[in-house]
């Protein structure tokens, strides 16, 4: 993924965070259904259930909600919402939410069309997705071989990625010699996964989607139980979600050298060929470590913190081992506070991966000292009162924010949220109290658009906008999970509403799902069994990119939430259409999260 910082928040959102102090389209590789938009798998029978009608029209539109018989169950007319500054589009919304009753239903507006089926229902509407979106991350390992037994699709199977990351070279020599050999230092970063469309492996991209896995885990650690996920490592006692994660984190360690600063990045010298099929071919690139940053050594830090928590009572052993090397790169940042990793392009580093550019380290220092005061707590080590000061004093502390790669100061507070810990009860209350907040300012910007993203129409949709969309609706979860307001739960139904149809490029985003799902993403390995072989099921298109768009055919000087690009485009779209391991992460969240908490929305 070549990877860039969200834009600002909105105006609004941004007042709401709380800092230190406290018509039919031919799209997605099929032809898109019309101008009655709505989820194409369907509504919780409690749910706001309300289609995105494009229309002409200034005044109300009849509708009518059939059954699969064909009768009327419901009837009103549409709300004129007018222009979409986020699509363009000149919308209307038909709210038929007190249909309740279960079963396939279709949606007519009187003079513009009727919507493809879906179903109403008290069930969990995506009982599947969470755990197929949890497959992404095993299709996607590289160090090991990846067998079709575990995949659901056996002609993705492939021999090992890279296993000569097990020793790969400094650019340059940068880390100097090897104190025993007097040879150039070599660094063993073997077991991770790839990034991304590219087989790059980014200590900052990685933290991020290994800690929302583990967040997961934390608030509810029955899911992914062992034996849940087909994985190599089922039936050994683990978790799966904890095997996977411990997996695709081994490389963290290893980004360390023997002094110093972690690597910021290992990728190839040049961009990977598109699609790889030739794996031979691919493991014989020159492959190097790139030169080092603190924010990736804060990011081994808190990775290795959260992991040698939640692994303490499986592995007490390799918990140790993650712990020392958490201790050591957090020692080893504090000695170099400043050294960041911008866009350069000045022959620091090789070309064939992204830059995951950041010049601000206080956040990734915040979250990395709440991943550390929590488990030195949990561990009664006697270093918790540093962790404990670092994170009090920093001017991060109880911030509360959409969580990206780039900002990472919130996953350190909502770390603090899902963890017992000995902070002041003041502290936390207040902690909660901002999260409302932020999660109320998040309804009423959904509220404002004409589709049901969670973003406004007065911002520019960011690299990877439903990355966006998906990590504000774990806010909303976790503001749930806190208060119980109905409102919360009812946004993230309606911004799941928006992926998987509700949008303005009439597709679902998530392959596999909805009548007219995507088909094509921008992934090197997927890609090469294409179309024989579908894309697995579950997997997170990036969605519309009015921000930062320099690839060839993702389009331009369209609305925002249109600058998404078209069918069979993915080997060059990757400005809207690639995956990634910090955008499929936040999915299997919310999906799991919405399952969990489907009995809360029954009809009333």
């Amino acid at each position: 993924m070549r990877t860039f910082l969200f834009p600002s928040l909105s105006l609004a959102l941004a007042a709401a965070v709380v800092p230190a102090a406290f018509g039919q389209a031919t799209v997605g590789g099929s032809t898109g259904p019309g101008p009655v938009r709505v989820n194409q798998i369907g509504y919780a029978t409690g749910a706001d259930k309300i289609a995105t009608v494009v229309a002409a029209a200034r005044s109300p539109l009849r509708w009518q909600l059939k059954d699969d018989r064909g009768r009327t169950v419901s009837s009103g007319t549409t709300r004129v919402v007018g222009a979409d500054k986020a699509s363009g589009d000149h919308v209307h919304q038909a709210d038929f939410s007190r249909a309740t009753g279960r079963g396939v239903h279709r949606l007519t507006v009187a003079g513009v069309g009727t919507s493809v089926p879906f179903t109403v229902t008290p069930e969990p509407l995506y009982p599947d997705l969470g755990r197929e979106a949890m497959r992404y991350f095993y299709f996607h390992r590289m160090g090991t071989p990846v067998k079709a037994e575990h995949l659901q699709h056996a002609a993705h199977a492939h021999a090992a990625l890279h296993p000569g990351d097990n020793s790969v070279p400094c650019y340059k020599n940068w880390c100097g010699k090897d104190s025993r050999s007097g040879k150039a230092q070599r660094l063993d970063v073997a077991g991770s996964w790839a990034d991304a469309g590219d087989f790059g492996v980014y200590p900052v991209n990685h933290a991020i989607a290994a800690w929302t896995l583990l967040n997961l885990y934390e608030r509810e650690n029955q899911a992914y139980a062992d034996g849940s996920l087909a994985l190599p490592e089922r039936a050994n006692g683990v978790p799966d979600i904890l095997d996977e994660v411990a997996y695709g984190s081994r490389f963290m360690s290893g980004m360390l050298p023997e002094a110093g600063l972690a690597s910021h990045k290992v990728h190839n010298h040049t961009w990977s060929p598109f699609p790889v099929k030739d794996i031979a071919a691919e493991n014989a690139m020159p492959r190097s470590a790139m030169p080092p940053s603190t924010n990736a050594t804060y990011a081994v830090a808190r990775t290795n913190a959260q992991l040698a928590r939640v692994l303490r009572k499986f592995d007490a052993k390799k918990a140790d081992r993650l712990w020392a090397s958490a201790q050591d790169a957090w020692k080893r940042a504090e000695a170099r506070p400043d050294v960041d990793y911008p866009e350069a392009n000045d022959g620091t580093d090789a070309e064939g991966g992204g830059d995951y550019p950041d010049t601000q380290n206080s956040d990734d220092r915040y979250a990395a000292a709440a991943e550390l005061y929590l488990t030195a707590e949990r561990r009664a080590d006697r270093t918790v009162k540093t962790y404990r000061g670092a994170l009090t004093r920093s001017a991060h502390y109880g911030e509360i924010a959409p969580v990206d790669w780039g900002r990472v100061a919130a996953a350190g507070t909502l770390s603090l949220l899902a963890v017992p810990n000995s902070l002041p009860a003041a502290d936390l209350a207040t902690m909660r109290a901002s999260l409302r907040t932020v999660a109320d300012t998040l309804v009423k910007t959904q509220r404002g658009e004409g589709y049901p993203a969670l973003i406004s129409g007065a911002e520019a949709y960011p690299w990877g906008s439903n990355s966006a969309i998906v990590n504000r609706m774990m806010l909303l979860g976790t503001a749930y999970d806190i208060g119980h307001d109905r409102r919360h739960l009812k946004a993230m139904h309606r911004a799941m509403d928006y992926l998987l149809g509700t949008n303005a490029m009439r597709i679902s985003y998530v392959t596999g799902y909805g009548a007219h799902p995507e088909t094509d993403l921008h992934d090197r390995l997927a890609w090469g069994q294409y179309p024989a072989t579908p894309y697995p099921k579950g997997w997170l298109s990036g969605g519309p990119n009015s921000t930062l768009i320099n690839d060839p055919v993702t389009p331009t000087g369209r609305p925002a939430a249109k600058s998404y690009a078209g069918p069979g485009t993915a080997p060059s779209a990757w400005g809207s259409k690639e995956n990634t391991i910090n955008w499929n992460a936040p999915l299997v969240w919310v999906a799991t999260y919405l399952r969990s908490t489907a009995p809360d929305l029954t009809s009333r």
